[in-house]
C-alpha cells in the first residue's frame, strides 16, 4: 500500500487519505490515487504530490475574463497564505496548491473552504466545463486514463479507446523470440564491441563504448527478436556489460600490441597480454582505465533508463469507465 509522507516525518496511509478526502465531500478513485467533485459539469480534482507534500487540486475549465479569475485566486491565496502555497489559472486549468499538515483537522477546514470557494466560483459564472483533451466546452465524463484522473467528452473518449484498441492489437500480434532476439543482441553486442577496439586505437572514447555496444545490443534484440520485454532488456544489459568489460580489454591488448610492432617487436598478441596484465598494478595506469570503464557503465545505464522511460511513455493507456 502506498505510504505518504508528511514533512514532519510521519506517514499516511492511502486508506487514510481516502477516508480523509471523503470527510470533506469527495469521492475517490482507487486508480488514479486521487480524490474527485463534480458540480454542475465541473470535475475538480486533488491529488497528493509526495515529493513536495502538497495538495494539488486541478480544474479543466474555460473562461472569458481570465485577469479577473485570476484576481479572484491571487485573493483567496493571499486570504489563505498559512495554508495556500500557490493559486493561479494557466492553460485553461485552475490550479490551487495546498501546503500538507499532519493536523487532519485544520487540513479538513481548509479543504472545505476551498471546496465552497471553487462553488461560489463556478456559481459567478465565469467558468465553463472543458474537454480535458480537446479543450471544448462540451459534456465530459471523469476517466482515469492510466493513472491520471481526466474529463473527456464523448468524441474524444471513442477516439482515444480506438486509438488504445489499435496499439494494443499491434503490440499483442507482435510474437517474441527470444532465441532469435537473444542471437540478434549477441551479434550487436559483438559488433559494437569490434567498432569500440577499432576507434580505441585511433581516438579517446571517453566510455562511448558502453553505450555504443548496448545500444546496438538492444537494436539487435529488437530487430530479431521482434518484441522487447522487461526480462529481454534487462539480458541485453547484463550481456553488454560483460562484453563491454573484455572489449576494453581487449583494445588495450591491440592497442599495446600495435605500439610493440611499432618499436619493431612484431605483432606479439602474447607478449601486449602480458604487458597489460603487469600494467594493471600501476595505479597511473589502470585509473584512467576504471574512469574509461565508469563513463561507460554510466552511459549503458543511462541508455537503459532512456529506454524504459520511453518504453512508459509509448505504451498505450487503457482507459477506465466513466467513475462519476
Amino acid at each position: 500500500m502506498p505510504v505518504f509522507t508528511c514533512r514532519d516525518g510521519e506517514t499516511v496511509t492511502e486508506s487514510e487519505f481516502q477516508e480523509f478526502m471523503i470527510t470533506v465531500g469527495y469521492r475517490y478513485s482507487q486508480k488514479a490515487k486521487a480524490a474527485f467533485h463534480s458540480f454542475d459539469g465541473f470535475r475538480t480534482i486533488i491529488c497528493f504530490n509526495e515529493k513536495d507534500h502538497r495538495y494539488h487540486l486541478t480544474l479543466k475549465a474555460g473562461t472569458s475574463v481570465p485577469s479577473e479569475l485570476q484576481e479572484q485566486l491571487k485573493r483567496y491565496s493571499t486570504a489563505h497564505k498559512n495554508s495556500v502555497t500557490s493559486a493561479g489559472y494557466a492553460r485553461q486549468c485552475v490550479k490551487i496548491t495546498l501546503k500538507m499538515t499532519i493536523d487532519s483537522d485544520i487540513d479538513k477546514e481548509e479543504l472545505k473552504q476551498l471546496a465552497h470557494f471553487m462553488i461560489q466560483l463556478l456559481k459567478g459564472g465565469k467558468l465553463k466545463p472543458l474537454c480535458g483533451v480537446c479543450s471544448r466546452e462540451r459534456k465530459t465524463g471523469l476517466y482515469v486514463v492510466g493513472t491520471e484522473l481526466v474529463p473527456i467528452c464523448d468524441s474524444c473518449l471513442v477516439r482515444k479507446r480506438r486509438q488504445y484498441e489499435i496499439r494494443k492489437n499491434k503490440f499483442i500480434k507482435k510474437k517474441q523470440n527470444m532465441s532469435c532476439g537473444l542471437l540478434g543482441a549477441v551479434f550487436g553486442a559483438v559488433f559494437g564491441a569490434s567498432v569500440y577496439i577499432l576507434l580505441y586505437q585511433f581516438m579517446p572514447t571517453f566510455g562511448t563504448g558502453g553505450l555504443l555496444i548496448i545500444l546496438l545490443s538492444f537494436i539487435g534484440f529488437v530487430v530479431t527478436g521482434k518484441r522487447a520485454t522487461v526480462q529481454s532488456a534487462l539480458l541485453c544489459a547484463a550481456l553488454s556489460a560483460v562484453v563491454f568489460l573484455l572489449a576494453e580489454y581487449a583494445a588495450m591488448v591491440a592497442n599495446m600490441a600495435v605500439l610493440i610492432e611499432q618499436a619493431g617487436g612484431g605483432i606479439a598478441v602474447s607478449e601486449a597480454m602480458e604487458v597489460i596484465n603487469a600494467s594493471f598494478g600501476d595505479f597511473s595506469y589502470v585509473r584512467p582505465v576504471l574512469t574509461d570503464t565508469v563513463i561507460g557503465f554510466v552511459l549503458m545505464l543511462a541508455a537503459g533508463a532512456v529506454y524504459f522511460l520511453k518504453r512508459k511513455l509509448t505504451r498505450p493507456l487503457k482507459i477506465s469507465d466513466n467513475i462519476l
